[in-house]
């Protein structure tokens, strides 16, 4: 590929990059983005002006947020021809040698390396198979659920989504077989109670086979919460509430988002296995941990990896009301510490995690005893509720008289990302989930992006560094962009 061409979506291609004394620029909106790379001398007026007008000219009244990487002298050469009141958020990511760049403009998925070592035979190299794998152009879905009522109502729905097609329906397990062999779906919506066999019990048999990104579809009462929470251990990407007809106008746009995710998650190789050493918590500090999807493993592997002592710890999962003390149960069985799901007005002590009550608000005030969790039915932030954003921004005030560590995990969304940089600027210390052991990397890229984060972990690794951060005086790397 040659230098000043600019990228989009009419090239149909993602693009791995390899780079030196050249800028790469990006334009990201909402619904895709676009780029140009230029040499030092193709710097100038006329190559910057053609690649805003080939985005913006469709666009009126559009903010993109722009991406600059590249040495800092083109970059502020580019920078002084960009008109800046035009974009969103500005960021610069230098690079001095040689770096490589991965990019889709179909969803705006931008990675660059560090510096790397080593002199490039050419400008630049096109690779046919990018280390990023493209969003899929079109997702096959396969419903299995023996009511005919809601093959038919989550049918309807996916349908009418653009790029989301149901292939197939199964009435009993005994068909899922034949038809995904026949079919090849890329999601599989798996009702919990059938004839024949459960749903987590098809699961457990299909999973290992297909690997196939399945949402379980339930009716969220109590008694499914803990077949949810089995099915999500072995596999399962994610739940969806069983809709009602007089619901699709909620329902829908939840179901649509998590299959299309679905359909772009790879069960990528397990996280790797951690070499960190989990220290003695300083127990007089205070965490405060946001997940979504996938969030109820990574947090088992996080929780069941602390020692006894822990400081008292705050969880805001994504997750309907009957299933939190379902899953605030099963973790107390598991750790050496209380887990259970909090109470309105409960104290917040050392040795004690606490999970804020499904459809429920949680945040902490402070008396004259201590600090205590508040539940509310205050109204959805960022969509959810509750919502890790609503307890992280009522945190703010207290870190400056208690330390605090702030964690954002796997996820869809957004939720967490502003409360965590409130908290990191307030002083805290702040953990953000890596892309290669999340299920969803929403939450955490969005907590990056906006330099919210001062540690990037693996799951795995992520017991010890809460342990390290617990502690005031802990050191603090700088975060690479």
């Amino acid at each position: 590929m040659k230098t000043n061409t600019i990228i989009s979506t009419n090239l149909g291609k993602d693009f791995y990059l390899r780079m030196k004394d050249m800028i790469f620029i990006s334009l990201h909106f909402e619904d895709f983005a676009g780029a140009i790379i230029l040499k030092r001398d193709e710097i100038n007026s006329k190559n910057i002006k053609n690649f805003f007008s080939h985005f913006m000219k469709s666009r009126s009244g559009a903010r993109p947020d722009c991406k600059l990487i590249g040495p800092q002298s083109l970059i502020r050469s580019a920078l002084g021809l960009i008109r800046a009141s035009a974009l969103g958020n500005i960021k610069e990511v230098e690079r001095t040698g040689q770096f490589e760049v991965v990019f889709i403009p179909r969803d705006g998925t931008l990675r660059v390396s560090k510096d790397i070592g080593g002199t490039s035979t050419a400008p630049v190299t096109y690779s046919e198979q990018p280390k990023v794998i493209a969003r899929k152009e079109l997702v096959k879905v396969l419903i299995v659920d023996d009511s005919k009522t809601i093959r038919n109502l989550l049918t309807r729905i996916l349908n009418t989504a653009p790029g989301v097609q149901v292939v197939a329906t199964a009435e009993r397990p005994s068909e899922v077989e034949a038809l995904i062999n026949e079919h090849k779906p890329d999601v599989i919506t798996l009702d919990i109670h059938m004839p024949e066999m459960t749903g987590v019990e098809l699961l457990k048999r299909i999973q290992p086979k297909y690997k196939i990104p399945t949402i379980m579809v339930t009716s969220i009462s109590m008694e499914e919460g803990p077949l949810v929470l089995e099915a999500l251990e072995h596999g399962a990407f994610d739940y969806i509430q069983k809709p009602k007809m007089e619901e699709i106008s909620e329902v829908a746009p939840i179901l649509i988002e998590k299959v299309k995710e679905a359909a772009n998650y790879q069960a990528a190789a397990a996280s790797k296995f951690s070499t960190k050493t989990v220290g003695k918590f300083d127990t007089d500090s205070l965490v405060v941990i946001g997940s979504s999807t996938g969030g109820t493993n990574a947090l088992k592997d996080i929780l069941t990896k602390m020692p006894r002592e822990i400081p008292p710890i705050l969880i805001v999962q994504h997750i309907p009301a009957v299933f939190s003390k379902a899953f605030a149960d099963r973790m107390n069985t598991l750790c050496p510490f209380i887990v259970k799901e909090a109470e309105d007005g409960e104290l917040i002590e050392k040795n004690k995690v606490l999970v804020a009550p499904g459809g429920k608000q949680m945040s902490i005030e402070r008396n004259g005893q201590g600090l205590r969790v508040k539940i509310t039915d205050d109204p959805p932030l960022n969509r959810f509720k509750p919502s890790v954003d609503f307890l992280f921004n009522s945190v703010e005030p207290i870190v400056a008289r208690r330390h605090t560590v702030g964690v954002i995990l796997t996820g869809m969304g957004k939720d967490g990302a502003e409360g965590l940089l409130k908290l990191k600027k307030a002083g805290a210390l702040t953990i953000a989930q890596n892309e290669e052991s999340c299920v969803v990397f929403g939450m955490p890229r969005e907590a990056i992006k906006i330099g919210a984060a001062h540690a990037i972990e693996d799951k795995n690794d992520i017991a010890a560094k809460v342990g390290e951060f617990s502690h005031p005086n802990a050191k603090v790397d700088k975060v690479a962009s």
